[in-house]
Formats: C-alpha cells, structure tokens, sequence
C-alpha cells in the first residue's frame, strides 16, 4: 500500500514545478529576444569581436635609371610579432626568440617586459628575417608567435643618386626626393581585407573586400654610369681640395634631361639613421651666390641687345672702379678689353662696363627670362627659387654686384636651366629628372593600364642665333685662352666660365678667404650635348683652379659612356690654331695668368707707373716679343703677320704689369 504524499510535500512540488516552467519560459523568451528581436545588434557585435579588416598593402613602384637598372625596388619580408599579454613566460620568450634572430637577450627580455606592464598587445620583434629564421620559428609552433607579410625598400646601389631617390618613411611613404615627388603614382592603393580570429585574435580566415592597386613604375632621365662617375669625381674633389661641400649636374640642353645630379656628402638610404645635413640636395634646395659665371648672363643680354660686340673695347680702369662710393676690384691692372676677353679674364670692372650698357630695368628682365629667380619645376621636394631682388631693392652699386654674381642667387639646377640656353640655340627648356610613368611588372605579367611619357615643357626662345654663336664662341675662348684652360678636354671643343664667389660670413659680416668655386660649360661648342656644372662650396682656390678640372673629367666621363663623337683631332699638334703661335715666347713674359675672379672689397692695392706704350705697328712676333721683353712688358697677341693695331696706343701710360693687346694681321 502507497503512502499518501503529504500535502506540504506536494505543495513544494507543485511550487518547484511553476519555477521550473517560469523559468524555461524565461529562457524561451530570452532566446527569442537575442536570436530573433536583437538578432542583428548581437550578430554586428560578435563579427565586430570575431573579425577585424586588414589593410593589405599596396606594391611600390620601381624606379628605374633611362637604361631600365633598377635604382629602387621594394621586395618581401617576413616579420615576427608577439603579444606580449600572452606570453607564458617572458625570459624564456626572450632567450628563444634572440638565439634564433641573432639579438640581444638582455635588451629584448627589457622591452618585452616594459610591454608586458603596459599591457601592450603587439610588439613587433624583428623584421627582414631569413628563411631559415622563419622555418626554424614556425617549427615550435608556439601560438604567442605570429608572422606579419610586408615589404621593405631596398636601393641596390646604396649611395648612388641618394639625393634624387629619397627615401621612405616607417609608414612607407616617400620622404625626399623622386621618392616623394611622385609619391601618388608610386604608392599605389592598398586593399583590404575581412579575418576571422579566435579568442587569442589569430586569424585563420580571410576575405579580400577590396584589392590593391600597384604603385607605377618610374623611369628616370639620370643614366646611373654618368651618376656614378660625376659622384667619385666630386667627392675625390671635395675631399682632396679640402672643401666643405659640392654639388654637381649634368643635362643634356635639348631635352633638358638631367643626366646625373650629386651633392656632397652623401648618404646611404638603406641605413636606418641618415644624417639631416647629409640628406640636403645642395643642386635644387641650397643656392648660393653664382660669382663670376653669371657674368655670361650679363654679356648675353648685352649682344642680344645688340649694345655690343665681342670686339667692342672698354677701359677697365687699371683693375679699379669707384662705382657710387664703392671701390671695386680686379685681380689684375687692365686696361683696354674687348668684351670678349672681359669673359675670358673674368674682369669684374668690364662686366660692370657691359651691364651699365644694358641698364638695370633691362638687365632684369634678362635675368628673369634666363629663369633666376623661379623654381626649375623638378619634382624633388624642397627646391628653392634662388633670389633675385626686386628692382626697387636694388642700391646704386646693385647692378656693379649682380653683373659680377653677387646680390644674386641661384641653384646649381637653374645654372644649368641657363647656359643650356646658349647650349641648345637660345631656348629656355626645363630641367627633366623623370622620363616615363608605366604599370609594374608583377610575376612577369604588366598590368592593363597606359604608360605614359613625361613630355617636354614649351620652351621659350630668349636669344638669336646670332647672338648664341657669338657666346659659344667667347665662350670657348674662355678655355683655350682665359681663366678656364683645365676644362679642356682632349678631343672636343670646350666651351664655359669659371666663377670664384668669395663667400660671405653674416656672423663676422666680413668676407672669408673661401669661395664658392665654380665651372660651368658644355661640349661640344658647335652642336653642344653635355651641359655640366660644377661648384665646390669653401675652397680656398679659384674656379679655374679647382672645379675647371673636374668639369673636364667628368665631361669626358660622361662623353665615353654616351658614345658621343669628338669634334676635334686627337693629336693636339694637329688641332686647329686659334691663335697665334708663342711657343718662342719667354716664359717670364707670356707666363699663365691667374685667374681673374670676382673679389669685392679685397684689398688690392695698384702701383702706378711711369711707362709709356712702346709702339709695336709694323713689327713681326720675334721683334715684339724680344722688344717686350727688354722693357718688361706683358703682351697679349692675337692674329698672325704684322702688328697691325695695339690697344693701349703708342705713347699712352701703362700700369705696371698691364699686357698690352696686339693685333696681327698680313
């Protein structure tokens, strides 16, 4: 017999029953709030915690030198990270992690413990690993490890064409130069990606929502022989002239395509610290005051204005002019100079001479037209306009400073912007550094997007053809006569200028004993193809001296690698005679002159003389130069036959050490 259930029992029962089907109900309805009324709330929360989008990087561009050698290529790497929350044990993490990576134990277990206390997620441990470092990490299969795919840039040639490249930044974005310039089209656009992770947020599904788009390819105008040869040669000129600085180009007048650029120093923009200074490209972003090649930009527009002639004379004041107060100088006493030997001497009182001729609002405007004073357009980050001050900045003795090159400054590239002008046939054509934009090669397959190249800017015809010739020619008689004989270059016509800038210290506001030393030319003179300058910043010798010498082996560097034609006969004793022969001559009496360079305020002092101009009409060479040097005088012979002009004229006082100026003729 079943004993009745007692009713408080039952009760109990029957209470434990309603709770158990009010809470199944609870349950039920709980249930349907989350999965069926917040369905999308908590669903958008668990892929907001389950998943997180990735960006996937963009390839960068290559870029490439005019000959397609790669000058800058970005290739794949691995990377290790860590988190340093899951770590199990931080000292044996460090000890594995740096006998595998070859790194410092002690300095990684700091790190890693300075992460652990701030409660870092990600700590990035190592990049650029080896395959071997790769293989033998992932063979511990330890879950605290991770791989990240990147890339990283690499510039083969370490050093070569720094200035130009740039580099990137840590966000892989260009810092300085081409690297920079033309960071839109090298970057590209990076794609994203949907992963899927665990509880320790390690990703084991992926979905790409956006692909990325390759960065283009550059190629550039520099050929990377010419870059090589014209930075060995300028660092060896910097270096054995003791100088503080150089900067360097090289372009082809035409197409204004530069061909090699340098400044040094230099730096490798593979190396992970780079010194700021090293970094300045000193050719577009520091300019300075040019000195006395700018005196080629005075005398052109003088012809152009048809206020002169080669042949036209001017009294140089016996190497002294007070112009408005202020006493300027010439390293020597001249006298009579045509204008043509004022280029070939370098006299600063002679280009006054000429610029006075021009007059100041014109002398301007030919400075403005030869492109000073404006940026070249070259795509490097940081170029500087020069200065030119406005006319109504302009003092009294102005246009005595600029008509030398000073009170004026410019850059290495807008030198070279200029004298092309009278390179290439009086046209002002730009500078060009990148020569075509094309999709990249991927797995040996390109891209289906257009290349396109870089096309030349209008140019601009500032100067006849008359007047080019004409200053071609002066020009080259600068490096067969005057101040630019070490630019010669055995084979071709060389034409240019030497310039000595005396440099100024606006500490001490006095002028140091240094100069900014410069040449700058072009070959060959009747169909130029090179256009090279060259400036070493703090030397103690003249333009002639030091930068005329680099300027002939760069030039001929670059001419053999180009396979440019020689103009002239290699053997100089079969080369044409330009003028007159002084092998016989007494070395005391034609001896090289010293450069004649553009120094203000120097200090020279002019001993007057009580001797008279010899009369010389009618004689051959031999008596000239036997009468010459009984009476100690210099002389300067052009033509061949009798003497049939002399400037000073017979009877007229000479300054001591003054040549005088014969004309022979039959």
């Amino acid at each position: 017999m079943v004993s009745p259930i007692h009713p408080a029992v039952e009760r109990r029962a029957r209470w434990l029953l309603r709770l158990l089907v009010l809470w199944g109900l609870a349950v039920v309805a709980k249930l349907f709030y989350v999965q069926i009324v917040k369905h999308d709330f908590y669903a958008e929360l668990a892929e907001q915690q389950q998943t997180r989008l990735v960006e996937i990087p963009a390839h960068r561009g290559t870029i490439y030198d005019r000959n397609g050698h790669v000058l800058a290529i970005s290739v794949p790497v691995e990377t290790v990270v860590v988190n340093p929350a899951q770590l199990p044990n931080v000292e044996v993490a460090a000890a594995l992690l740096s006998e595998i990576l070859n790194i410092d134990q002690n300095k990684l277990l700091t790190e890693l413990k300075a992460k652990v206390e701030e409660k870092r997620g990600y700590y990035k441990v190592a990049e650029q690993l080896t395959q071997d470092q790769v293989k033998r990490l992932k063979s511990l299969k330890l879950g605290w490890i991770q791989f990240e795919s990147s890339s990283i840039r690499v510039y083969p040639n370490d050093q070569l064409a720094a200035h130009i490249l740039g580099g990137v930044d840590f966000e892989k974005r260009g810092n300085g130069g081409i690297e920079q310039g033309h960071e839109d089209e090298l970057a590209g656009r990076p794609g994203y990606a949907s992963m899927v992770t665990d509880v320790r947020h390690r990703g084991f599904e992926s979905v790409v929502e956006v692909e990325p788009v390759a960065g283009n390819d550059v190629t550039l105008t520099i050929d990377y022989r010419v870059q090589y040869e014209l930075e060995k040669l300028l660092e060896e000129a910097v270096v054995g002239n003791s100088c503080w600085t150089g900067r360097a180009m090289v372009m082809d007048p035409h197409s204004g395509d530069v061909l090699a650029m340098a400044s040094y120093p230099s730096y490798n923009p593979n190396d992970k610290v780079i010194d700021m200074q090293a970094r300045q490209n000193l050719a577009v972003q520091s300019p300075i005051e040019p000195g006395s090649v700018f005196k080629v930009f005075t005398i052109a527009g003088a012809l152009e204005e048809k206020l002169v002639k080669p042949t036209t004379g001017y009294h140089c004041g016996n190497g002294k002019l007070n112009l408005f107060g202020r006493v300027i100088h010439d390293h020597d006493p001249y006298g009579y100079l045509s204008v043509e030997d004022i280029l070939a001497k370098s006299s600063n009182i002679g280009a006054i001479r000429v610029s006075q001729e021009l007059g100041e609002k014109k002398f301007f405007d030919y400075i403005k037209l030869f492109g000073f004073g404006s940026r070249t357009g070259l795509p490097l980050p940081g170029e500087s306009s020069g200065r030119v001050l406005r006319l109504s900045k302009w003092s009294k003795s102005s246009i005595g400073s600029v008509a030398m090159g000073h009170e004026i400054m410019a850059t290495t590239a807008q030198l070279g912007q200029a004298v092309s002008v009278i390179a290439n046939g009086g046209k002002l054509i730009k500078p060009r550094l990148v020569r075509q934009v094309s999709p990249p090669q991927l797995n040996g397959y390109q891209l289906r997007r257009t290349s396109f190249e870089i096309p030349m800017e209008p140019s601009q015809q500032i100067l006849s053809p008359d007047t080019v010739v004409q200053m071609r020619k002066m020009m080259e008689h600068v490096v067969l006569a005057g101040t630019g004989k070490s630019a010669k270059i055995r084979g071709y016509s060389v034409g240019g200028k030497t310039g000595s800038a005396q440099i100024y210290d606006p500490k001490t506001k006095v002028y140091l004993h240094k100069y900014h030393a410069s040449f700058m030319g072009f070959t060959p003179v009747n169909d130029p193809k090179l256009v090279t300058i060259i400036t070493l910043n703090g030397s103690t010798k003249y333009g002639g001296a030091v930068a005329a010498p680099v300027f002939s082996k760069v030039t001929e560097s670059a001419l053999r690698i180009l396979s440019i034609p020689k103009d002239l006969p290699d053997d100089p004793k079969s080369e044409p005679v330009v003028e007159v022969s002084v092998n016989d001559a007494p070395e005391a009496i034609l001896s090289e002159e010293k450069p004649v360079e553009e120094v203000e305020n120097s200090g020279v002092t002019l001993t007057k003389s009580s001797l008279v101009t010899p009369n010389f009409s009618g004689m051959t060479l031999r008596s000239v130069l036997e009468l010459a040097g009984k009476s100690g005088f210099r002389i300067d012979p052009s033509g061949s036959g009798l003497v049939r002009s002399q400037i000073p004229a017979a009877g007229e006082p000479v300054a001591y050490g003054q040549k005088i100026k014969l004309r022979f003729g039959r």
